[in-house]
């Protein structure tokens, strides 16, 4: 596959090697080894438009985190295709290349992900295929007018040329703002990322889902206390400063809920005044960051989900200055808070790890069925987070796995799907701190969270959490062999 350069800094022309005789031609129009190089990773979908004469379409793309890379020709008819570079930090942001595709030249367009994308059709039933290597998702389409004169498309010449006396436009079409009004930021450069907390669960598969989706381990900076402690105001900011990165990922914190009890200023440093640290670091270098808040900043007693604007009412120790956090985080008008609850992952211990190793020598356990929430997968939650912070929506999400249980009903299904003989008495709270003479932080009885406003974005929910849990326990056992084969 012939790859020949446009103006524009990453978007070629790709022309297939064709074979052929008398009798007709074959010619591969998709080579995935050919497209690696250029960043196109994987077909998610395949299109195809027809259009009339002098229709035209554009200029069409996707925000974050579904921008689009597509690889354009026209099998049928013949068009003029159109990009925009709308990366800001790119050497050809702002400019255009015209390019004309039709089904003799046997050409294709590589459109990498930030440009705008249109075409005007010169022929009737001209048939456009488009291959995209991302979701189409609705709600994040966006373009730049087509004539945008700050832009300086020449179409009166295009129009001209091809006997094209006016264009025809959708309604949508004619409306998008210019260039100058355009509020979304595309970059060239991979952003840089730094992970707090990187010794927990979710830290922890935030860097492997990063590291998934390309993310370049040096453009990574996953710490723990070890290489920063976020109560320490001047470490803090010389590695923020030093490092520079356009996204923070808060997820170091003190979770020990019951100890919290007792030790309320060693708590506060660490939820309260490590996070202000890192909030104050991260408007230094003008990046955005994400925060992991918890269910526990409500009582529990509404009658159905919390949405992320109802008031909140703090009952614990640690519940109060996980809220406090939010409090600093929001002195950041570039903050994600995303509250969670009964979190589960591979790097660290959790309900159903504890529950697995007490089945083991247990045929009976007594476990609460009067406290209601959703277990959340780290692998689910970090997709979740890595896309979030791709956009622009800022401000306070509810982030779990789908569905509600209880604490019950949640060993119940652990021990069903790994095949355990055990019993599961259901139990209140009260019941079971009397029979365990235990004394426990307050626990909201009502931990549903609901999640929509991640759907009026434009982002996806998170899968059951019966089916994270399924995964999950595969995953448990996938490292059980790892460590018996290293052995």
């Amino acid at each position: 596959m012939k790859k020949i350069e446009t103006e524009l800094k990453d978007c070629y022309i790709l022309e297939p090697n064709r074979f052929g005789d008398d009798r007709g031609y074959f010619s591969p129009y998709f080579i995935q080894k050919d497209l690696d190089e250029l960043g196109f990773k994987r077909v998610v979908q395949a299109n195809r438009s027809k259009s009339s004469k002098g229709v035209l379409r554009g200029l069409h793309f996707q925000k974050n985190p579904k921008c689009q890379a597509k690889i354009v020709e026209v099998i049928k008819g013949s068009a003029i295709d159109v990009v925009v570079d709308l990366r800001v930090d790119s050497p050809t942001y702002g400019k255009y290349t015209a390019v004309k595709l039709t089904d003799e030249n046997n050409r294709q367009l590589f459109v990498p992900r930030g440009f705008a994308h249109g075409f005007i059709s010169l022929e009737d039933d001209t048939v456009f295929q488009y291959l995209i290597d991302n979701d189409y998702a609705p709600k994040l389409e966006a373009g730049i007018l087509w004539n945008d004169p700050d832009l300086g498309i020449d179409w009166d010449k295009i129009f001209k040329e091809n006997g094209i006396t006016k264009p025809l436009l959708s309604d949508k079409d004619q409306v998008h703002p210019g260039i100058k009004d355009n509020k979304v930021i595309f970059k060239r450069e991979q952003e840089k990322f730094l992970i707090t907390g990187y010794n927990g669960q979710l830290g922890y598969d935030i860097k492997r889902e990063l590291l998934k989706n390309g993310v370049k381990e040096e453009n990574i900076l996953a710490i723990d206390k070890d290489e920063m402690d976020i109560t320490d105001r001047e470490a803090v900011m010389n590695v923020v400063g030093e490092f520079k990165p356009d996204v923070i990922f808060h997820c170091a914190a003190w979770t020990a809920v019951d100890k919290a009890e007792d030790m309320k200023d060693v708590v506060t440093k660490i939820n309260v005044e490590g996070t202000k640290n890192l909030t104050d670091a991260s408007i230094l270098v003008g990046a955005k960051i994400v925060y992991l808040s918890t269910d526990y900043v409500f009582d529990g007693t509404k009658d159905g989900a919390y949405n992320p604007e109802d008031k909140v009412n703090p009952k614990s120790v640690y519940g109060e200055t996980k809220y406090l956090g939010e409090e600093e985080i929001r002195k950041n008008p570039k903050h994600f808070i995303a509250r969670i609850s009964w979190v589960f992952g591979i790097n660290g211990k959790n309900f159903i790890r504890t529950m697995l190793k007490l089945s083991e020598n247990h045929s009976e356990l007594n476990v609460v069925d009067d406290q209601i929430g959703s277990p959340t997968y780290t692998v689910d939650l970090s997709h979740l987070l890595v896309n979030l912070a791709q956009t622009d929506s800022y401000g306070t999400y509810h982030a779990t796995n789908e569905g509600y249980c209880s604490w019950a009903e949640f060993a119940e299904y652990i021990f069903k799907i790994n095949n355990k003989d055990v019993k599961i008495n259901k139990v209140s709270t009260d019941e079971y701190l009397k029979l365990t003479g235990t004394k426990q932080a307050y626990r909201p009885k009502n931990s549903r969270l609901d999640k929509s406003k991640l759907e009026e974005i434009g982002l996806e929910r998170m899968p059951s959490w019966q089916d994270a849990t399924q995964r999950y326990c595969e995953e448990l056992k996938e490292e059980t062999l790892t460590l018996k084969r290293g052995q």
